[in-house]
């Protein structure tokens, strides 16, 4: 980094030269990936000369101690205990600390979390990591359903899907880089009840379901019971989200929008999921959520209601259309004007719709 000129401010170039070291020990590199120092979202200086001292690298050498460690298997890891950080095993454990500290953050993840630590200076009082409790990383998936465990990193969902549900696939390239998906999990995201994340609005439109649990017992919820004000969810304390269900069969069609600054790891400043079941031509089903637009993820009853038992067409996109105008009531935000967030509500069904069929009116 240095004899290429490569350095960005204080806070980046650490977790570049860090970036740079995976890469380097990535078991069966035969080139550079420029998506492997694609974590690192600064934009005080170029990347140029960063990615030159990437590939000016070569492979290590077979003696190389590093690569040596990497040849063994990880150390496990075992229950972490002090006044500010619980790291539990089980489920059985994260009640035991709860119920001890009941002031405690869980966390999962952190991408987003850890910002606002990091960034607003948000002080927790203590935090309980949920990412070694094997209990909330199940996969499976069923004729009815598929589960997803709530600490699977975005990454291990995308492999074990296998490409099964596309819309997701929209959802992991543009919810974030691959360094930022292999720590952001899919129960972080939901229980961070962020209006404008992005997973909650595609999970909304799947008719996704949250399996709770406590120490007492579980309890099933569509998702839409989740969310119930500004960063609030209706879990009470003692609570844990364990997984996510979503519902077979898939839809049809379904697609994933998402306006921001960048089309590329940004936050949203709307978001839109659409999802179509159809019967022969007509529509048996149809979900629409949006992220952005009010203070928690909401769906589009009126338009989904507008689509149901009509035939699949542009017309009937445009009667769904004319449903959503001046529905929400969004925040005046830097991202974004509420007038804004309005059109956009609107705009992206009209972007679906040219999608669908094209320039049709």
């Amino acid at each position: 980094m240095v004899q290429f000129a490569g350095s960005q401010c204080g806070y980046c170039t650490p977790g570049f030269v860090m970036s740079m070291f995976a890469e380097y020990y990535r078991e069966g590199r035969r080139a550079f990936d420029p998506e492997s120092i694609s974590g690192n979202l600064c934009r005080c200086t170029g990347y140029r000369p960063i990615r030159d001292a990437m590939a000016s690298l070569g492979a290590p050498a077979s003696t190389d101690p590093f690569l040596q460690r990497l040849g063994k298997p990880a150390l496990a890891r075992k229950t972490l205990e002090n006044k500010d950080f619980v790291r539990p095993q089980s489920l059985v454990e994260v009640f035991e600390v709860q119920r001890a500290r009941p002031t405690a953050k869980l966390i999962s993840g952190g991408t987003d979390l850890v910002v606002e630590m990091n960034q607003r200076n948000t002080k927790f009082e203590g935090l309980i990591s949920l990412e070694n409790v094997q209990d909330l990383r199940a996969f499976e998936d069923r004729d009815d359903a598929v589960e997803i465990g709530a600490a699977l990193t975005l990454n291990e969902i995308e492999e074990r899907l296998q490409g099964s549900l596309p819309i997701m696939e929209e959802l992991f390239r543009l919810f974030s880089s691959r360094l930022i998906r292999n720590r952001a999990t899919l129960g972080g995201n939901v229980m961070n009840a962020s209006p404008i994340g992005d997973g909650p609005s595609v999970l909304l439109a799947l008719g996704a379901r949250a399996r709770i649990v406590a120490s007492s017992g579980e309890r099933i919820v569509p998702l839409d019971e989740v969310f119930v004000d500004y960063r609030k969810t209706s879990l009470a304390l003692g609570e844990v989200l364990r997984s996510i269900l979503i519902p077979k069969p898939f839809p049809s069609i379904a697609r994933f929008y998402k306006v921001s600054k960048r089309v590329l790891d940004d936050i949203s400043t709307v978001a839109m999921a659409v999802t179509v079941w159809l019967d022969g031509d007509r529509v048996s089903n149809a979900r629409i959520a949006y992220g952005g637009v009010a203070k928690t993820p909401v769906r589009a009853p009126a338009a989904e209601k507008a689509l149901v038992g009509q035939a699949w067409s542009a017309h009937s996109l445009q009667a769904a259309k004319k449903t959503v105008a001046g529905v929400f009531k969004p925040i005046d935000d830097h991202r974004g004007s509420a007038a804004y967030r309005q059109a956009m509500a609107v705009n992206l069904l009209e972007q679906f719709s040219i999608d669908s069929f094209g320039e049709q009116s």
